[in-house]
């Protein structure tokens, strides 16, 4: 798999209409329907919006938002869904599930057989997958759209073989229409350091393992630092960059341990380079350089302020948006965090692992068997593959959140000097929205600094090799599933327990790895492997 480009800010907005201009010509081995079953060749009438007479869809979606101060309760209270409606001449009645309750509704809306037009985010919550919900009855496959109602939908996939070979399922089926990043997205986190303690220091950036030693031994003498490294209880990150040297992922990670090399599925937690690291991570736990408590900080996604603002660390992971924040954040006006390049071996060394974007999202819009008229919900979900839509969508309604300057959409004050005090994130929440098809991220730059773009532009992509050996959007079917569930959940915790106690001392990693691993494949991780393996191998061939 080759890593995406890492887009300069210049050239965002010039690749976004690359993007859309060459989604007219289709990448060589993708198909005109692509899909299991052929598709279907008998004539759609054209429809075109706004439709003569008020058509009403519903939809199941997951809160825009459970921040009471924005007033939102559903996606009708939006106003750039509101001006969606009037340009179309469709009203949704959106089905909203309670916050932390979603997986619940969910199930419970799909045991009842009673489901809205529409579904968002059935990936996520259908258990056995898109072809099973298919199967089940419960999706309509789009297979027959591809060339007539989801006409501008086709031409975003198909721009790029890996994305349309992305969208389709194992079985063929085009179950839904995606979120596809346009353009497509840097790291947008990754390791970050106090420059100002580096300068203070005497210290380079630091580029192996050994500079992360020399630095944190700095920061724990020179600075007074109890916890100089910040990590989380998985003992790494949740992309496994800091890992990521040693050619490993770590189990609190995207992929879980899991990892994609040259088409051969790996687990992490029992290969060489896993030992090497955790055999590090002990010698420095032991040298005071780690945080003390990491193997607690299974609830905590970024950096506790009781540690960076109190000047208790002075490296850890963080968003790129944040760079620039966390000395206002902190207190600290002193406070300098920059990001750094994820560390390595030996100076030049590449990682395979990363903070890593897919362009196709893990959402999608499904339309479901209850809808009464699939044509007009068909040509309706294409709207969000149409240049002028995304911007009502990402951008809100032109004169009031945004003009156009120069060719490119520009948040006006509304959005990024909000009058009623909203931060711009916030202020984006209330009048804006995500719609399936094109996911213009890039609009978030606006509001980013000189940290933050050299970050995500420059900085974290810096040392990532072309060849990625994250796992793709791979599934499984439902038997799989549920076996390769049975075995994991015992596997997981014997991993956790085991790499926390072998970072304490409390065990010892040269004594006790061999039957470490002999106690993994005793649990059957190596039949867990073959099913990731199948998985993978299915989404090779589609």
């Amino acid at each position: 798999m080759k890593a995406k480009r890492m887009l300069a800010l210049l050239l965002a907005g010039l690749m976004c209409f690359a993007l859309f201009t060459a989604c007219g010509k289709k990448s060589e081995g993708a198909a005109d329907n692509g899909g299991g079953e052929e598709a279907s060749s008998e004539n759609v009438a054209e429809i075109t919006f706004p439709l003569e007479e008020k058509t009403e869809f519903t939809a199941w979606r997951q809160a825009a938002t459970s921040d009471p101060k924005l007033g939102i309760v559903t996606y009708n209270d939006i106003e750039a869904v509101q001006a969606w409606e009037e340009k179309s001449n469709v009203h949704i009645e959106w089905q909203i599930p309670p916050s932390g309750q979603e997986q619940e509704n969910f199930n419970l809306m799909i045991t009842s057989g009673e489901y809205p037009d529409m579904i968002w985010d059935t990936a996520t919550y259908y258990v056995g997958g898109l072809d099973k919900a298919i199967a089940d009855g419960v999706v309509v496959p789009l297979n027959k759209y591809m060339d007539n109602l989801l006409t501008d939908y086709n031409k975003l996939i198909s721009a790029d073989e890996q994305v349309y070979k992305d969208c389709k399922t194992d079985e063929g089926n085009f179950a839904g229409i995606w979120f596809i990043n346009c353009p497509d997205q840097g790291p947008w986190l990754g390791m970050a350091v106090r420059q100002d303690w580096l300068t203070e220091l005497g210290l380079d950036t630091p580029v192996t393992y050994d500079d992360w030693h020399d630095m944190l031994v700095a920061f724990r003498d020179q600075k007074g630092a109890t916890a100089p490294l910040w990590i989380n209880a998985s003992a790494g990150d949740p992309f496994s960059i800091f890992s990521a040297g040693y050619g490993v992922g770590v189990l609190g990670s995207s992929g879980k341990g899991f990892i994609n090399v040259d088409g051969t599925v790996k687990y992490s937690p029992m290969e060489e380079g896993y030992k090497e690291y955790i055999t590090m991570l002990r010698d420095w736990y032991a040298e005071g350089l780690i945080d003390p408590d990491f193997y607690t900080r299974a609830t905590d996604w970024l950096c506790p302020d009781t540690l960076y603002g109190t000047g208790a660390t002075g490296a850890w992971f963080d968003i790129y948006t944040l760079l620039g924040l966390r000395g206002a954040m902190s207190g600290n006006p002193d406070m300098d965090l920059v990001a750094v390049p994820a560390p390595v071996k030996n100076a030049g060394d590449k990682v395979h692992l990363a903070q890593y974007n897919f362009t196709r999202g893990t959402s999608c819009t499904c339309m479901t068997t209850a809808c009464k008229d699939q044509d007009t919900l068909a040509a309706y979900l294409n709207l969000g593959s149409q240049q002028e839509w995304a911007y009502l969508a990402y951008y809100g309604v032109e004169g009031d959140t945004y003009n156009m300057v120069d060719g490119k959409p520009v948040y006006t004050d509304k959005i990024l000097n909000n009058p009623d005090g909203l931060s711009a994130s916030d202020a984006m929440t209330k009048f804006c929205f995500r719609s399936s098809g094109m996911y213009i991220w890039d609009r978030e730059l606006q509001t980013a600094d000189d940290k933050a773009l050299a970050a995500i532009n420059e900085i974290w992509p810096s040392n990532v090799d072309e060849d990625i050996w994250m796992m793709p959007n791979i599934t499984m079917t439902s038997d799989e599933a549920n076996r390769y569930a049975t075995i994991m959940g015992d596997v997981e915790t014997f991993v956790g327990e085991k790499t926390t106690a072998f970072i304490l001392g409390s065990e010892s990693i040269e004594d006790g790895w061999d039957s470490y691993v002999e106690s993994l494949k005793g649990m059957n991780i190596e039949e867990a492997i073959s099913l990731q393996q199948a998985a993978l191998d299915r989404f090779n061939a589609r």
